[in-house]
């Protein structure tokens, strides 16, 4: 029996998705081992009574899957077993930085200056509503101490496990595989993986000194985006913050899009208020999201999210299907330490020695010949020459840096490094001159 035949034998429905699951039954029975060529798209159809575009979607999803690669003139072939979705930007740096003393990279805080947790989580455990089972998307101490916080009355609030959590939520909710969706440029790395993850297509908008570029925005929105995702204040890892001529500008543009406008803030304590925002022009459509965790410990993994109820209201029945909803411990743990005198004056010193840590290692590294703009952090956006011979430098010396790359969806002819400026206590000048031979070499 030919491969053709078999593979008609094990399509029970003609439909795209039969299909491509009956490929992936075969490959993981051994039936289509790797490197298998497989018949054209045309051939199949015919022996299945299907559209070619049928067949040619079913391509799509194994391709995506990994089962099958396609090439121009090479054909289509077998490359294993369906993997799933991996945070791949994410899980290269973690990988990279294993075993390497000094971390640069990660956008995490300096635990040993963290804020502590312990009357936090003692005022936590004395709620009334402990143990109660009933699902809660804001706690009511949490939202008394948000709602004054933020850029624009929510129509709608809840909290999340961090913002990437968040923002995953909402885009599961409201894209889908094949859409496009407007990406400024650089941006948070998850995001990228979060998108591929998704099957959806990123469209690139560049970052400017005042926000996502406003004419390739125009030409963006001509492609008929499914979402939008933009960082309006300190943007991660660029450090820019959009200004009120942006959002008079982006705004006329935005007005007929009718899309959902997701707004992430990396580090919101760390960018003085008041902040610009796309919500109070189009509060029906933008989801604003918060992040603490680099404020309370990766354990304290908290984001809030606020805006539109249509869509922050898809995203919470979503988590309904399940446990993912945020414990009332955190929630009120992160409204205490927002709140209480006693704990904010340590977040505050927390926030100052972060404010002050950052401002000499771009000082060290300006002296070092790096020129660098102002801006709040924690990340520095650091031009080089060849991101990849500095990664692998400072690497070989025992220091982690992230090369910009990871967080563009294409290439940018100007490389740069991620450096974490708050890491450092002390040692900035000698850091920043390790890190200026690695660029001239």
């Amino acid at each position: 029996m030919d491969l053709i035949d078999r593979i008609v034998q094990r399509v029970p429905m003609r439909n795209p998705r039969a299909l491509s699951r009956a490929i992936m039954e075969m490959v993981a029975d051994g039936d289509l081992p790797p490197d298998t060529r497989m018949p054209t798209v045309r051939q199949i159809a015919a022996a299945l009574a299907m559209s070619p575009a049928s067949v040619a979607a079913a391509w799509r999803e194994l391709v995506d899957w990994r089962v099958l690669e396609t090439k121009r003139r090479g054909g289509t072939k077998v490359l294993g077993q369906a993997l799933a979705p991996r945070a791949t930007r994410f899980s290269v740096m973690m990988k990279a930085s294993e075993g390497i003393p000094l971390n640069l990279g990660h956008l995490t805080p300096d635990r040993s200056i963290l804020p502590p947790l312990e009357d936090a989580l003692a005022f936590a455990a004395t709620s009334p509503d402990l143990h109660v089972t009933t699902q809660t998307p804001l706690t009511l101490q949490l939202r008394e101490v948000m709602e004054p916080l933020w850029p624009f009355p929510p129509q709608q609030m809840m909290a999340t496990h961090g913002s990437i959590a968040a923002l995953q939520l909402a885009l599961e909710t409201s894209v889908r595989p094949g859409d496009r969706v407007i990406v400024e440029t650089p941006t948070v790395s998850r995001v990228l993986d979060i998108l591929d993850a998704i099957g959806a297509t990123a469209i690139p908008v560049r970052v400017r000194e005042n926000g996502p570029d406003l004419e390739e925005l125009r030409k963006a929105l001509l492609m008929r985006p499914a979402a939008m995702i933009y960082q309006p204040v300190g943007s991660h890892p660029t450090g820019r913050s959009i200004d009120a001529d942006w959002i008079e500008q982006a705004g006329k543009l935005l007005a007929d899009s009718r899309m959902p406008i997701l707004e992430l803030v990396q580090t919101p304590l760390l960018c003085p208020a008041p902040w610009m925002t796309l919500g109070r022009r189009f509060p029906q459509f933008v989801v604003h999201i918060h992040a603490y965790n680099f404020f309370l410990g990766g354990d304290m993994r908290v984001g809030v999210v606020g805006g539109s109820e249509y869509y922050i209201d898809r995203m919470w029945q979503k988590l309904t299907f399940s446990s993912g909803w945020v414990s009332r411990i955190l929630q009120n743990a992160l409204a205490f330490q927002l709140s209480d005198p006693g704990a904010k004056a340590k977040l505050d010193a927390f926030i100052a020695t972060c404010n002050q840590r950052q401002a000499q290692m771009v000082c060290a590294l300006r002296q070092s010949g790096f020129p660098l703009p102002k801006g709040p952090g924690p990340t520095i956006w650091l031009p080089v020459h060849d991101e990849y011979i500095v990664t692998n430098q400072l690497s070989s010396r025992g220091i982690v840096v992230h090369p910009g790359s990871y967080f563009c969806p294409v290439s940018d002819p100007q490389h740069h490094v991620l450096i974490n400026g708050t890491t450092l206590g002390q040692d900035h000048l000698e850091i920043a001159r390790t890190i200026a031979r690695a660029d001239q070499i």
